[in-house]
């Protein structure tokens, strides 16, 4: 039997009050009866199940991850010792309890300030302006809002019909994506019509979520943190992904599965308003995999006013690990600390959406499940503003106001301290700023033979100064088998072996202490054909072309960045533009920070005036496109915008004042 998915059995205990929960101090924190296994390639669960007397529950779909069911009335820790001696399984281990950091058992009962305060109308969200007034909204969203940036939210599902939420919800827009209800697995993935997101609790594709008795479970949590993240960054896509139902109990495999479904979907950012007091060495490969790709993990610490006990996976590196605060910068009183905390956020007595807004539709709640979609709408800001922004974890970070003063007791233990989203969004633009930005960058969507049809890749060039990088990705790959990579039908580098989840990375650069680009990638913007092939090098398994007359169906675009440095010493004064081409589409992207607020200043490219614009706020973006996404339309004399050279800003009185240069054009170099 070859299960792709299962029903999953999930163990949840409902409590029938605040105080009533699935685990006492005393309690393990795993769930009973059950073992995760990694079987080895070509093995056979049915085999093992056979010799071991397990039942498969469910798999992570395209890999070799299996939850397994123990005899009845068995320990759970001696069949993970006797399954990890099996010839044919490569790890055993127990699986965690998972919770909503708000109901951890160990010393906390019941969410800080009870369970959720409903019924509360928009106007009551409305009128919640010291909030406002803290995230600096007007400021933040005439920099950013999020635009179609994907968020993943793992909890208990969203409310897709909410006024507030249903304009934001993501969409499958990849190439062979699901269909909503054609009744096919269209992208192979093993989900059936998966276009609008998973449910891993009920096993289908509506990850609605489901209403209770909201002083009873925790219904309504991840439309609230939804409705958080929409405040922030109102045109971020929400991709929700249900791993808990309304008792907010679940599991680390469950989870895992959703981290990888988020990772494989598209996601830029993954919120894990969750936590355990045990580690899962799964959802650990999970995480680490998504960060891989370059994807921000969010992480809540929570709520039980601890040091010691640091919860999983807040406590991992590779997360932002969020505190809670209030509105007056002192830690909440019932906020985990330490040495792991990587920021703070609000999250002491929030408004935001509720299910059901027959009844109000908002709600008032505090933990630090809310502190954390406020830093993970703050990324989806950054990734906005700059796509491929090296690191969105070490802005987020390095602009964090110090709270230390505030909360003399915690010194230290508040991680970097407050979010300040609008500093974080300057810094971008600052000239000071040492980021790599690509003066040329290009990208193709690498699409599957018929050998492997699920699989899924792209490939990537960028060009930096001096600094050359060739990368190529794979996804939805078979797990731990050899793959060689081919550019224009040239063998490159050494045959690598895709991970335990199925991904596949080969990188190649200038930069020392990376693989080096051989004569055949140098230089970057003359590869054409990019191919991944099999263990023989014979047998194609992903392939895409960055040259002109490629299939239609090939996804390619051509980015160009210049930074705008200012012709005189001011401090914060800086910007960049962007040129991009996407199949037909062309843009014009020009940003300045640090201006002066309510002057007009000029915009010239090439010599051709764009006309003025005023500064808010110190910024001012000029937005030109082929289409009606931009603000104004592109003048027919600036296409090609990869041909353009040359951005100038003028003031008032006719004074340059910043002043940018293109690359070299490159639209023959990348074979377009």
């Amino acid at each position: 039997m070859n299960l792709r998915y299962f029903t999953p059995l999930l163990v949840f205990v409902l409590f029938s009050a605040p105080a009533s929960h699935a685990q006492t101090p005393d309690a393990r924190p795993y769930i009973k009866g059950e073992v995760v296994v990694e079987i080895k390639p070509g093995a056979t669960i049915d085999a093992i199940n056979a010799r071991q007397r397990t039942k498969t529950i469910e798999q992570i779909y395209g890999t070799n991850f299996y939850r397994l069911a123990t005899p009845a009335n068995k320990s759970e820790n001696k069949w993970r010792k006797r399954l990890s001696k099996d010839e044919d399984v490569l790890s055993a281990e127990l699986n965690p309890l998972v919770t909503s950091p708000s109901l951890f058992g160990r010393s906390t009962t019941s969410f800080p300030d009870g369970f959720a305060n409903t019924g509360l109308q928009q106007t009551d969200y409305l009128t919640q302006q010291s909030f406002f007034s803290w995230l600096k909204l007007s400021d933040v969203q005439l920099r950013s809002r999020g635009t179609g940036v994907v968020i993943a939210l793992i909890d208990t599902g969203i409310d897709r019909s909410h006024s507030l939420l249903s304009s934001k919800l993501w969409r499958d827009e990849r190439s062979n994506a699901d269909l909503a209800n054609d009744g096919f697995d269209n992208d192979g993935d093993g989900l059936l019509d998966d276009s609008w997101g998973w449910d891993f609790v009920d096993n289908d594709n509506d990850p609605t979520d489901k209403p209770d008795d909201p002083k009873k479970s925790v219904a309504g949590h991840g439309t609230f943190i939804a409705g958080l993240i929409a405040t922030l960054a109102p045109e971020a896509r929400l991709l929700p992904i249900r791993a808990f139902g309304p008792d907010g109990m679940g599991n680390a495999f469950t989870v895992a599965a959703a981290v990888k479904y988020a990772a494989d979907h598209g996601a830029q950012v993954i919120n894990l308003s969750l936590g355990s007091s045990e580690a899962s060495a799964l959802l650990q490969e999970a995480i680490t995999d998504a960060r891989s790709r370059g994807i921000v993990v969010v992480a809540a610490v929570g709520n039980d006013n601890d040091e010691v006990v640091q919860q999983f996976p807040a406590k991992l590196d590779e997360v932002i690990a969020v505190a809670a605060i209030d509105l007056q910068s002192k830690k909440a009183s019932f906020s985990n600390f330490g040495a792991h905390v990587d920021v703070c956020a609000p999250g002491v007595k929030l408004i935001s959406a509720y299910p059901n807004e027959a009844q109000g539709g908002y709600a008032i709640w505090s933990g630090t499940s809310f502190a954390a979609p406020l830093a993970a709408a703050e990324a989806a800001l950054l990734l906005a503003l700059e796509p491929r922004l090296p690191d969105a974890k070490k802005i987020i970070e390095d602009t964090a106001v110090n709270i230390d003063a505030a909360n003399p007791g915690f010194v230290g233990k508040l991680g970097k301290g407050r979010i300040d989203p609008l500093n974080a969004l300057q810094s971008v633009h600052d000239a000071t700023a040492a980021m790599p930005y690509a003066d040329i960058y290009s990208e193709v969507e690498l699409l599957p033979t018929a050998i492997l049809p699920e699989a899924r890749g792209k490939a990537s060039i960028s060009v930096a100064g001096s600094k050359q990088l060739f990368r190529v990705e794979g996804y939805f790959l078979s797990v731990r088998t050899t793959y060689r990579l081919f550019v224009d039908g040239v063998p490159i580098g050494d045959e690598s072996k895709s991970a335990n989840l199925g991904s596949l990375t080969f990188e190649f650069s200038t930069e020392p202490g990376k693989p080096a680009l051989s004569d055949a990638l140098n230089p970057v913007t003359r590869i054409g054909h990019v191919e991944l092939r099999d263990h023989t090098g014979r047998v194609a398994i992903l392939q895409g072309d960055f040259k002109t007359g490629s299939s239609e169906t090939t996804r390619r675009s051509v980015e160009k960045k210049a930074r705008l440095l200012p012709t005189t010493a001011t401090a914060r004064l800086g910007g960049q533009a962007t040129v991009r081409i996407f199949g037909d589409y062309q843009e014009l992207k020009i940003e300045a920070e640090g201006l002066q607020s309510g002057a007009v200043y000029r915009l010239v490219v090439d010599g051709f005036g764009l006309g003025a614009r005023a500064v808010e706020s110190g910024f001012i973006r000029a937005f030109f496109s082929t289409s009606a996404t931009g603000d104004q339309f592109l003048p027919a004399n600036l296409r090609p915008v990869t041909n353009l050279r040359r951005v100038e800003v003028y003031n008032s009185r006719n004074e340059l004042v910043l002043r940018g240069e293109f690359t070299a054009n490159p639209t023959a170099a990348v074979n377009r």
